[in-house]
């Protein structure tokens, strides 16, 4: 199986998110958000949309390479994170305390077109969106920032004539409802994800909780709180290495199967990933499983909990077979999600990991021509100007060890048997 690995410095100006969705066609694109900020550096602050090529079958040593076809320029607004949805062309942009949310087409004559832009936090000070993600159905978006309140907001899409049909009638249709307020935390949200059935939330802030949230009857709240960060067993031998205050840094609810992606009420226990950091010190990845009851609680377990020893992560990112963290100082840590299992680790950047994305895998089509075959496909941004494309696993130099060796028993054998 061909595999590639390299690193893409062809963005030109620093990025702070990154996502990987499919466009209305079933092709798989990339969304890098970034920019200089207000100051007239001379750096554009924009999304560029872009396509990866997977590595030919027969050999795949070109080195990765991204084929950009529409850059939406927000001016001099920063962009700070990025979101794509499966619905209507549509992308969520963080700009400050904002989300302003555009349409995109591809096809032969790419174009955008800016629908809505709402304010999403409300802190006294220091105002400011840390995360923005449409629901897997594409009819939602959840918030979180600075004032530590998740907000909820319920889209309603116009139907389009054509692809490039968007004006101030769709502009005048398209509705954004007034926020349906989750309020738990008592710091800036870090992390928000959806569970697959757009039924349910898994939070995570600077308070040091993780929390589930689920929709019972139409109506959400709070389902589940996970034991506050720094209460691991795993963490007690490191006490005296690790400094500072444990948060949870990140949280992923894993997809599920195709089969019962949809499914608002599957027999299959919920599976999350978290990973908790103190300020210095080890990074903690933890595996754990969600059972909904009937009354809307849920009971969370913890299965596994591994150290990343000295390594402070700032992404996460989970697939159905793979967890994905990026760290302080631009490595890419990859463990499997069955057992936390170490895979692989790679020096990505100079500078921090600002986002990760895993390719978009869709298994009731047939593989195009922009569809990557390994399990194993990301990418991961940084504010060094570059997107780390991994495909695939390179042999560890003990692989190369153990092949020669096993050449040696067979020579050796082979010329003693000889004489």
């Amino acid at each position: 199986m061909s595999s590639t690995e390299g690193k893409i410095v062809s963005i030109k100006y620093p990025i702070f998110g990154i996502d990987w969705k499919r466009d209305a066609q079933g092709q798989p694109f990339i969304a890098v958000a970034g920019g200089g900020g207000a100051v007239k550096s001379g750096i554009k602050n924009c999304v560029t949309l872009a396509r990866a090529s997977p590595p030919t079958a027969a050999g795949g040593h070109e080195p990765p390479s991204l084929d950009p076809f529409l850059v939406i320029d927000t001016k001099d607004a920063l962009v700070s994170g990025v979101a794509i949805g499966s619905k209507g062309g549509l992308l969520a942009v963080t700009i400050g305390n904002k989300t302003a949310i555009y349409r995109a087409t591809s096809g032969d004559s790419p174009t955008s077109s800016f629908v809505v832009e709402f304010q999403t936090d409300f802190a006294e000070k220091d105002s400011y969106q840390n995360v923005v993600k449409f629901s897997p159905d594409g009819e939602a978006l959840i918030t979180g920032g600075e004032d530590g309140i998740i907000r909820l907001w319920i889209l309603t899409i116009p139907p389009s004539k054509s692809e490039v049909d968007i004006d101030d009638k769709y502009r005048d249709a398209f509705q954004v409802s007034e926020p349906i307020l989750l309020e738990g935390h008592n710091g800036c949200i870090n992390d928000l994800s959806w569970h697959p059935s757009s039924a349910k939330v898994v939070s995570c802030a600077k308070d040091g909780q993780c929390l589930v949230w689920a929709s019972i009857n139409g109506t959400w709240k709070k389902a589940a709180s996970m034991p506050l960060a720094g209460e691991l067993n795993v963490q007690k031998p490191d006490k005296a290495k690790n400094r500072g205050k444990f948060v949870y840094r990140g949280c992923q609810f894993v997809p599920l199967p195709s089969s019962s992606a949809g499914k608002k009420n599957s027999d299959e226990k919920d599976v999350i990933v978290t990973v908790q950091t103190p300020a210095r010190g080890s990074s903690y990845l933890s595996k754990w499983t969600c059972v909904l009851d009937n009354r809307g609680r849920c009971t969370v377990d913890e299965i596994y909990s591994i150290p990343v020893k000295d390594t402070i992560v700032c992404s996460l990112a989970v697939s159905a077979m793979h967890v994905a963290s990026g760290s302080s100082d631009g490595q890419v840590v990859v463990h499997s999600i069955d057992s936390l299992s170490h895979v692989s680790t790679t020096a990505a950047h100079f500078l921090p990991s600002t986002g990760i994305a895993f390719f978009p895998f869709d298994t009731d089509e047939a593989p195009g021509p922009l569809d990557f075959t390994n399990a194993l496909t990301l990418v991961s941004a940084s504010a060094d100007y570059s997107v780390y494309l991994i495909s695939g696993i390179k042999p560890s130099p003990y692989y190369w060890f153990f092949l020669l060796a096993l050449v040696a028993c067979y020579l050796v054998v082979f010329f003693g048997f000889d004489s």
